[in-house]
């Protein structure tokens, strides 16, 4: 029975959400993020719902779940969205929306039971949502939705749903592996129509959560989009001055880079909290991706955009800070205890615009070839553009990486305390003159 939902969830075409006229009238004047994280919020959030890393990071346990999907990763005001289950019929949804809250996480916005249906309206404000689904008898499990607004904002955080649904094991195969977890029998095309593996939230909970519940205790009013938005729409970043992407941004359609590429040189500001960023150009038709060809195979590296690119997968090595911002917060010298990894990026041997190293792993000794990087510098159009360079970056925060790599309290703390001081930067718009370490690079 379950092989053939599998079957009819793969191939199952739902028409795309578009946005009704309505007035929900969403309050995102000057203050919104702030005034929103005043409300009382549920630390219950994710009780029943253990944390299960997505993809090929784990493997998935057999055991009796309820999940589903929706029929668009984000909607706006007056949408109305379908919700497919699969495991059972009754059961209770319970819609969060993520953020601060006083260190809760999350508030609850709604408690629906058993909807087919989901309606976007002024009980639900703009922000990044997972639906918690659950019964007595079936194990929990999580179905993310992005609502956004369009109002002008000090930050615009995109969540990274195509590399979510590019490692997305669910129903036996990924754009990475087979059924038979071979690389050979991969899927040459993957759809959004079935849930998220792991326990269904994608990789929201450890490469973005912990970077929005840091953004959301700073008060930044913050749009939030996914890239089907950053794809579909050229001029989305039109009011805001920053973007930030999280943990694993890893694949871009062509659209969404001509769209950021376009935000940066017109001034607006760019903030990649991961490594391996924006290395694959990912093909989307409708709610279906394929293909996984790297950016600099098509003269169009990443380090172009971010200063430096990817060049290094399975390393863990501490990150020494270069006595630069953001990491001179740290005090002289600091160390971060294995941040680089599991994916690295470096500005050696790349080309691209001239950038500053704030941040390079320890060497040692005996140790040749590139070292890792993190990068900084200022676009033509006055824009910053910063690049953590690695991969844990985010999930970093709460020990939460999928890799196997661990973080005690005190690197969690530097961690916190750099991101901290780029979102003062973002809240103030003071941002530094870089020191360029490495000029130019054709």
């Amino acid at each position: 029975m379950r092989k053939f939902l599998v079957a009819v969830l793969l191939v199952a075409h739902l028409w795309p959400i578009t946005a009704t006229a309505s007035s929900c009238g969403w309050d995102q004047s000057a203050g919104w993020v702030e005034r929103e994280n005043q409300k009382a919020g549920d630390k219950k959030w994710s009780d029943g719902v253990p944390l299960r890393f997505s993809a090929d990071f784990s493997r998935r346990k057999d055991v009796p779940r309820i999940e589903g999907y929706l029929n668009a990763s984000s909607a706006t005001c007056g949408d109305k969205l379908t919700l497919t289950t699969v495991g059972s019929k009754k059961f209770t949804a319970s819609i969060y929306r993520m953020g601060y809250y006083n260190n809760a996480g999350a508030r609850l916005v709604k408690l629906l039971k058993s909807p087919t249906h989901i309606s976007i309206d002024a009980k639900t404000p703009p922000g990044q949502y997972l639906i918690k689904l659950s019964n007595n008898l079936r194990a929990a499990t999580f179905v993310p939705l992005m609502i956004y607004g369009d109002a002008p904002s000090d930050l615009t955080f995109v969540s990274s749903v195509l590399t979510w649904q590019s490692y997305n094991q669910w129903g036996g195969s990924s754009l990475y592996k087979g059924p038979d977890g071979a690389r050979e029998s991969a899927a040459k095309v993957v759809t959004f129509n079935r849930p998220y593996d792991g326990d269904g939230s994608g990789q929201f909970r450890y490469m973005e959560q912990p970077l929005i519940n840091l953004i959301e205790k700073q008060g930044i009013d913050t749009n939030y989009v996914t890239d089907f938005e950053v794809n579909s729409n050229p001029t989305i970043f039109s009011a805001t001055k920053a973007i930030a992407v999280g943990g694993h941004s890893e694949y871009w359609t062509l659209a969404m880079r001509d769209s950021i590429e376009s935000a940066v040189a017109a001034g607006v500001n760019l903030l990649a909290f991961g490594g391996n960023t924006a290395y694959a150009i990912t093909e989307l038709a409708d709610r279906e991706i394929s293909g996984r060809k790297p950016y600099r195979e098509v003269n169009r590296p990443e380090s172009l955009l971010l200063g430096s690119q990817y060049f290094a997968l399975a390393i863990k090595k501490d990150l020494v800070s270069n006595n630069a911002w953001p990491f001179k917060t740290l005090g002289k010298d600091a160390v971060i205890k294995g941040l680089y990894g599991y994916e690295a990026d470096t500005a050696l041997g790349t080309i691209g615009p001239g950038v500053q190293v704030v941040a390079r792993s320890a060497i040692s000794p005996t140790e040749k070839g590139y070292v890792a990087m993190s990068t900084y510098y200022n676009a033509p159009s006055g824009a910053s553009v910063l690049n953590m360079g690695t991969n844990a970056w985010v999930c970093a925060m709460n020990n939460r990486c999928p890799w196997g790599h661990s973080f005690d309290l005190v690197a969690q703390k530097q961690i916190t305390t750099v991101t901290t001081e780029v979102l003062k930067a973002v809240k103030t718009g003071k941002w530094p003159v870089a020191q360029i370490d490495f000029p130019s690079r054709p």
